[in-house]
C-alpha cells in the first residue's frame, strides 16, 4: 500500500509519501471541532485550483506545521480524519512528516442501519457509530424505518417500539452535517408494511389478507403489501408530512423492495389486465410515490430487486429516481446488473451488505467478497456510489460490534481500494476498539467463520431457534453439521477476545456482546444431542441466556422491541419461563 511500517491508514490514500521526522508534542495535538473541521496549533488551509475532486484534498506535514490544500470544505474534513487518523497510529500521537494527495473513487459511500427489526439504538450510539463512519471516511447514513419513528396520530403502531422522535433526528441531522456525512431519510412505502398493516385500522390499504408464505418460506402472519392505490400513495404522503422535515437531505430511499402480494391479492385483476403484469403496476405506484416526494423537495432513491425482474422498466424512471442494486449471496449477479444499468446512462448505486444478520456473529467470508464484488462492479460501470446495508431480520440477534469489519472492509473499497483481512483487523485495532494486542479484531473475524453457511442464515442460528420437531429435522438434513467443531471454534474465538486489551469506551459492552455470541452458538450446538431441550441443564442454560440477552441488548439500545427479539429466544422451550 506505499506506507511505511510504522504508519496506518485506512482508507488507503491514492498518494503517499513519507518523511523523515516528526512535529512535537505541542504541534501533533488534533481535534475536531463543533463544526467537524480540524483544529491544530500550526495547521494551515488553503483552497487549491488544482483538485478538481469536491472531497480531495492533500496533506503536508513537515517541520513548518501541517497545511491542507483542498477545492471544497469537506475535503478539509476528510484530511481532518486522515490527521486523526495519523495521531491515533503513531507511536505517542507525535503526527510524522508526510505528503499526501487523495480523492475518492465512488461519490457516495453510504451505510444503513436497520432500526425496524426490534433494535432501536440509544442516541449515543448513533452518535459514536457516525463519528467512525467518518473516520473511515463515509458520507451518507440512512436509518432504514418501517414504524420506528413517533407519528402523530399513529401510536399503535410504533408505541411500544422506542421510536426516533423529530427532535433526535434534528440532533442527529446536526451531527451528522458537521461529521460530513449526509442524513438520508428511508422509509418503505410498499412492502414490508406488517407492522401498519396488522391493525384493522389500517387493513382496508392492504393488498391480501394474510396469512401466506412468503418467496423466503416464511409464514407470514400479517399482511406486508401496500394495495397500489391513491388512497395508499396519500397515506404514505401524509406519513411523509410529518417525517422528511426532520432532514436537510434532499434525498429518500422510498424503498419498494419485496411487495411478495403484489398481483395476489386485490391488484390481481389490474395486474392480469396490464402488458407486463405486476410489474407494470408496480412502477406505476412507485412513480406516484415519486411525485409525492418530489413535491417535498426530495428525490428519490429505491430497491431495485423488482426492476431487476424485468429489466426494461427501468427505462420508465425518470433520472431523478436512482435504483439501488440490493444483493447479499457470492453469486449475485451484480456485474450484469451494473452494465444494464450502465447501459441506459442513469444513476444507479449498490447495496452490499455486513451479513451479520440471522447470526451471533457474521458471515464474514461471505462479507468480505460481497463488498469487494459490489464495490469494484460499482467502480467498474461508475456507479453514483455504494451503500454497505445492516440488516435486523430475525430479530436483531447479533452483537453491535460484529459490523464493524465490514464497515472498515467497505470504507476502504469505496473510496479507493479492497483491504485485505489484515489491514482491516489493524484499522479496527487502532480506530474503534484500541487494542494493542490485535486480538479482538481478528476474534470477531473469526467469530464470522465458525458457521460454514454463506447464506442468510448461519445453520447454528437456525438451529438455536427451532422448535423441536424442526431441530431434529435441521439436524437430520445437516449430516456434515459437527457440534464438537462448532463449539471448540467459538470458544477459541472467546479466548481471543478475552484476551484482548481494548481501551475504548465500550470494551465492556463488546466483550459482553462477544460473550454471549459464544454462548448462543454453544446452546445451538447442544441441541445436537438434546434438540427438544428437555434435560435440565440445557434448560438452565436457556433461561440464563435470555436473562443475560436482556441485560447486554439494554447496554446499547432502547427497550422498545426487546420483548419481541428476547421472545423468540423464550419461545424455544415456553413452559420454563412461566
Amino acid at each position: 500500500m506505499g506506507l511505511s511500517e510504522k504508519l496506518f491508514l485506512l482508507p488507503f490514500p491514492k498518494k503517499f509519501k513519507a518523511g523523515n521526522g516528526f512535529l512535537n508534542a505541542r504541534d501533533s495535538r488534533v481535534w475536531i471541532d463543533e463544526k467537524g473541521m480540524p483544529r491544530a496549533e500550526k495547521l494551515r488551509v488553503e483552497k487549491s485550483r488544482g483538485i478538481s475532486n469536491p472531497e480531495g484534498y492533500s496533506l503536508v506535514i513537515d517541520s513548518r506545521g501541517i497545511r491542507i490544500e483542498c477545492a471544497h470544505r469537506i475535503g478539509v474534513k476528510h484530511a481532518g480524519r486522515t490527521l486523526l487518523q495519523l495521531s491515533m497510529a503513531s507511536e505517542g500521537g507525535r503526527l510524522p512528516f508526510v505528503e499526501i494527495e487523495d480523492w475518492p473513487d465512488l461519490p457516495v459511500r453510504g451505510f444503513m442501519l436497520d432500526i425496524s427489526r426490534c433494535k432501536v439504538p440509544k442516541m449515543e450510539e448513533l452518535f459514536w457509530l457516525v463519528g467512525k463512519l467518518a473516520l473511515f471516511k463515509y458520507n451518507r447514513l440512512e436509518l432504514y424505518t418501517e414504524h420506528t419513528y413517533a407519528f402523530e396520530g399513529h401510536q399503535i403502531v410504533w408505541g411500544d417500539s422506542s421510536p426516533m422522535t423529530a427532535s433526535q433526528y434534528a440532533d442527529l441531522d446536526r451531527f451528522c452535517n458537521a461529521a460530513g456525512i449526509e442524513l438520508v431519510p428511508n422509509m418503505n412505502g410498499l412492502g414490508h408494511m406488517e407492522r401498519w398493516l396488522r391493525y384493522p385500522r389500517y387493513a382496508h390499504l392492504a393488498e391480501s389478507t394474510a396469512p401466506f408464505v412468503d418467496p423466503l418460506g416464511t409464514v407470514r402472519k400479517y399482511p406486508t403489501t401496500l394495495f397500489p392505490s391513491k388512497e395508499s400513495l396519500d397515506f404514505m404522503d401524509s406519513l411523509y408530512s410529518q417525517f422528511l422535515p426532520n432532514f436537510s437531505s434532499d434525498k429518500i430511499n422510498i424503498g419498494g423492495d419485496e411487495p411478495w402480494e403484489l398481483g395476489m391479492g386485490r391488484s390481481a385483476k389490474l395486474c392480469g389486465a396490464s402488458a407486463n403484469g405486476k410489474y407494470d403496476v408496480y412502477v406505476d405506484y412507485m412513480l406516484g410515490l415519486r411525485q409525492r416526494i418530489a413535491a417535498r423537495g426530495k428525490r428519490a432513491y429505491m430497491w431495485a430487486d423488482v426492476l431487476m425482474q424485468k429489466r426494461e422498466l427501468a427505462e420508465r424512471l425518470p433520472k431523478d429516481m436512482t435504483p439501488v442494486l440490493w444483493g447479499y449471496y457470492l453469486d449475485h449477479p451484480y456485474e450484469s446488473q451494473c452494465r444494464y444499468m450502465a447501459s441506459l446512462g442513469r444513476n444507479f448505486m449498490v447495496a452490499p451488505g455486513t451479513s451479520t444478520w440471522n447470526s451471533f456473529g457474521s458471515r464474514w467470508s461471505c462479507a468480505e467478497e460481497n463488498i469487494k464484488v459490489a464495490c469494484e462492479c460499482a467502480k467498474a460501470f461508475k456507479a453514483e456510489g455504494a451503500l454497505l446495508t445492516q440488516w435486523g431480520d430475525g430479530g436483531n440477534h447479533q452483537p453491535w460490534c460484529a459490523m464493524y469489519p465490514a464497515i472498515a472492509a467497505a470504507g476502504a473499497a469505496m473510496w479507493g481500494n479492497c483491504a485485505e483481512e489484515s489491514d482491516v483487523c489493524r484499522a479496527l485495532d487502532l480506530f474503534v476498539f484500541e487494542d494493542a494486542s490485535g486480538n479482538f479484531s481478528r476474534a470477531l473475524c473469526n467469530l464470522g467463520r465458525v458457521d460454514p453457511e454463506k447464506k442468510l442464515f448461519c445453520f447454528y442460528h437456525k438451529l438455536f431457534f427451532a422448535n423441536p420437531e424442526e431441530a431434529g429435522d435441521l439436524l437430520d438434513g445437516r449430516p456434515d453439521f459437527n457440534p464438537a467443531e462448532i463449539s471448540e471454534l467459538a470458544e477459541s474465538c472467546r479466548s481471543l477476545a478475552v484476551a484482548s486489551a481494548m481501551k475504548c469506551p465500550d470494551a465492556g459492552k463488546n466483550l459482553a456482546e462477544f460473550n454471549l455470541a459464544a454462548d448462543m452458538i454453544n446452546f445451538a450446538c447442544a441441541r445436537a444431542s438434546d434438540p427438544r431441550v428437555e434435560s435440565d441443564a440445557l434448560q438452565g442454560e436457556l433461561k440464563r441466556i435470555a436473562g443475560e440477552y436482556e441485560r447486554v441488548w439494554l447496554m446499547r439500545a432502547r427497550p422498545g422491541g426487546l420483548a419481541e427479539s428476547s421472545g423468540k429466544i423464550r419461545a424455544i422451550c415456553p413452559d420454563i419461563f412461566r
